[in-house]
């Protein structure tokens, strides 16, 4: 009987602990209303280490680095796509383990600049990645149906109007559209950019005045719309609401450093430099939103999260990977505190 007190006491005890726990505020944000969905957020560091978070404050060590840095690393479903060198790597276990992708299948051009010569695309059920193996376009995909994403398969469903030489990054657009752009040009000599409505669509060239060469651009999705960034910097950054059909060149930004990231989000479009920090745009150009960010800052990756809350409050952040640190955004990139020490290529 005494025992079955003590076990009474002990769990209202607990109860109490919880109830009290449970009833801290922290940012005027009410713990009963729990996070109904969190995020998941991976960063990279200069050595090669993944670290992952769940709520940007605390960071574990999933897999160890080896003194190399990443290219790339991707998110789909329960999958994580890396790339170093040109091997591609994959696990199943949230990071533990990497098993490579046979060289046979995918080989990845390491003349690439830029993260997004691969792109995972839930909506679609598939990874899209430049693969120098593939004969026409140079493109594989990954998975079919049978949701194995240890085979890549060669996508070469392009239209006989053109064929691209390598498509070099993509992006996928709020309106479902699949985009791919080439700088080495393309076959036929028609157009650089080509797009595709649907997973099982051919691709098709589209005729395009962004400029030609010299220039490293990437593509990014800004809503419906795309944003082709130089690399290099040598032609800015470019946007179009058409399909890719005209391009309007931003301004604002800075001449002769490199443009590492670009991300759009909650209405923002934010662009990575080194050495000068963020680039904010404003609506009619570009400024620098370097709040909080020390002199000297590089900026090599950017990504946006988000928390959804049982009570409706969503609280939107951004954070950007650079050699001062990992920063966090929590106004919408005008200002960043640091949340955690170290060099970092990428955050995902």
């Amino acid at each position: 009987m005494k025992l079955k007190n003590l076990y009474g006491k002990l769990a209202f005890a607990g109860f109490m602990a919880l109830t009290l726990h449970s009833c801290k505020k922290e940012n005027g944000i009410d713990n009963n209303n729990v996070v109904q969905r969190p995020y998941a957020l991976y960063a990279v560091d200069s050595f090669g280490y993944i670290y992952h978070s769940n709520d940007g404050n605390e960071y574990e060590t999933v897999f160890p680095g080896d003194g190399t840095p990443l290219r790339a690393l991707t998110v789909i479903k329960n999958k994580i796509f890396i790339v170093k060198g040109d091997l591609v790597l994959y696990s199943t276990n949230e990071g533990r383990n990497f098993n490579p992708i046979e060289k046979g299948l995918v080989n990845v051009p390491k003349n690439i600049p830029n993260a997004n010569f691969i792109l995972s695309v839930p909506s679609l059920d598939r990874v899209y990645i430049t693969n120098f193996l593939s004969i026409r376009g140079k493109i594989s995909q990954s998975p079919y149906e049978n949701n194995d994403f240890a085979y890549f398969l060669i996508d070469s469903s392009f239209t006989d109007a053109d064929t691209p030489f390598q498509v070099q990054s993509f992006a996928y657009t709020d309106n479902q559209i699949l985009y791919g752009l080439s700088n080495t040009g393309s076959v036929n000599n028609v157009s650089k950019l080509y797009y595709k409505t649907g997973k099982d669509e051919k691709w098709k060239p589209q005729v395009t005045n962004l400029p030609s060469m010299p220039n490293l651009f990437y593509l990014n999705k800004w809503g419906n719309a795309i944003v082709a960034t130089d690399f290099g910097g040598i032609q800015g950054a470019w946007y179009s609401n058409d399909t890719g059909k005209n391009f309007t060149a931003f301004t604002g930004l800075p001449v002769g450093v490199n443009y590492p990231a670009t991300c759009a989000a909650y209405d923002k479009l934010l662009i990575g430099t080194e050495k000068m920090g963020v680039y904010l745009y404003n609506g009619s150009s570009f400024e620098p939103s370097n709040s909080g960010l020390p002199s000297g800052t590089s900026v090599f990756s950017i990504v946006a999260k988000d928390n959804y809350y049982k009570n409706g409050q969503v609280k939107k952040y951004f954070y950007i990977a650079t050699n001062k640190g990992l920063y966090r955004s929590e106004d919408l990139a005008k200002s960043w505190v640091k949340v955690k020490d170290g060099k970092y290529t990428i955050v995902n």
